[in-house]
């Protein structure tokens, strides 16, 4: 989804680009492709305007009017309500697969784009001028610059020698697609449990979608629960505010992984979204950290064509990465302390977050920094 976004933030703005994806655009867009929904924050919204898909995808997000994030279920926790933060939403829902189909109907309408799909890259040859791509049809493309957006095992990556800092969760996410008999009144609930958080998210038309973390053993076990006890396991962690549920969607398992690369550039080579970081899901920021990266370097790029300039230029790539970096290593950073303060079980640290969430909860600009921070209203593209 990074690059198609890349794709369409750049070919709104009359540059000529081509995309090589190497899946087909009908399966990529099949929810048995991926039955994720990704949060979209209220400040990422800006930059899917800029991409030209923002309006038809608002048709068929469903709004986060209020945060509840709650340590176990207990009584300890922390309650955000849009009316406290300025009456706009947190952020949004967007089904993964409606959001695929979205991009590559935008990038096929622009026509200073051309959509190479399916096909691969066989290699990467760069020089002072530019860089030449070759695809394994045999064709060679030549630009002044090769964007890797093909994701934490990104080949553009690999081939250009930049190196990352990786390790494993040791947890995977299972998700899948709720229905149920009351209605959700737009409310994200995450609760953290010593396995990882538990996360239920609002979706249109009395859907919700789930994101329960656990230990690989454990998420494979409840992926192949009986629905029955599954959904009462959901009633249980604190999904009985939504009634009845039952499953519109098969069980799906992801690895969790932390990925940060240790520089986003390279002659002729920028890398933007999972190519460059990838991170634990506990907050659900990891797309609009990606699209902030495009709309940082999405800016430089459209400046620099508007005077005339190489927009593979060292200098442009430079100033790229030097706008991105402390947003990365912040986010990356915050999320995995996060992982390693809630997904336990011992006394004193449990005593510590408690206490931190009564806190928070007690003293208004604390949580009015929290809440922007949900709203990505905190970093910019600037």
């Amino acid at each position: 989804m990074a690059g198609l976004c890349m794709a369409a933030h750049l070919g709104s703005r009359g540059l000529r680009v081509a995309v090589i994806e190497r899946e087909d655009s009908a399966r990529m867009a099949s929810p048995q492709f991926d039955g994720r929904s990704t949060a979209i924050a209220h400040g990422s919204t800006f930059i899917l305007q800029e991409c030209g898909v923002w309006e038809t995808l608002r048709a068929k997000a469903c709004a986060i009017d209020d945060i509840r994030v709650a340590d176990q279920c207990s009584l300890a926790a922390l309650d955000f309500a849009t009316r406290a933060a300025g009456n706009q939403p947190f952020g949004y829902i967007v089904e993964n697969a409606f959001f695929r189909y979205t991009l590559f109907e935008r990038v096929r309408e622009l026509p200073s784009v051309t959509l190479k799909c399916p096909e691969a890259i066989a290699a990467i040859e760069t020089g002072d001028e530019g860089v030449t791509v070759s695809l394994q049809n045999g064709e060679r493309l030549d630009a002044p610059l090769l964007i890797a957006a093909d994701g934490r095992h990104s080949f553009c990556r690999t081939q250009a020698g930049m190196r990352t800092r990786s390790w494993s969760y040791n947890q995977s996410a299972l998700v899948a697609t709720l229905g149920h008999s009351k209605p959700h009144h737009h409310l994200a609930l995450e609760n953290f449990h010593p396995g990882g958080p538990f996360a239920l998210l609002p979706m249109t038309e009395n859907r919700t979608s789930l994101v329960w973390t656990e230990r690989p053993d454990v998420a494979e076990t409840l992926k192949n629960l009986p629905e029955e006890e599954f959904c009462q396991l959901l009633r249980d962690r604190g999904g009985d505010y939504l009634g009845d549920i039952h499953l519109l969607s098969p069980r799906m398992l992801y690895p969790l992984s932390f990925m940060l690369a240790d520089r986003l550039q390279s002659e002729r080579l920028v890398l933007i979204g999972e190519a460059a970081h990838a991170m634990h899901p506990i907050a659900g920021q990891g797309f609009n950290l990606s699209l902030r990266d495009i709309g940082a370097l999405g800016k430089l790029m459209a400046e620099a064509k508007e005077r005339g300039e190489d927009v593979g230029a060292a200098l442009l790539l430079g100033a790229y990465a030097r706008k991105r970096h402390l947003d990365h290593f912040t986010f990356l950073a915050a999320t995995d302390l996060l992982e390693k303060l809630f997904s336990n079980n011992i006394f004193p640290l449990r005593l510590a977050r408690r206490f931190g969430l009564e806190l928070v909860e007690k003293i208004p600009p604390a949580k009015q920094f929290f809440s922007r921070m949900a709203m990505g209203l905190l970093t910019g593209t600037d």
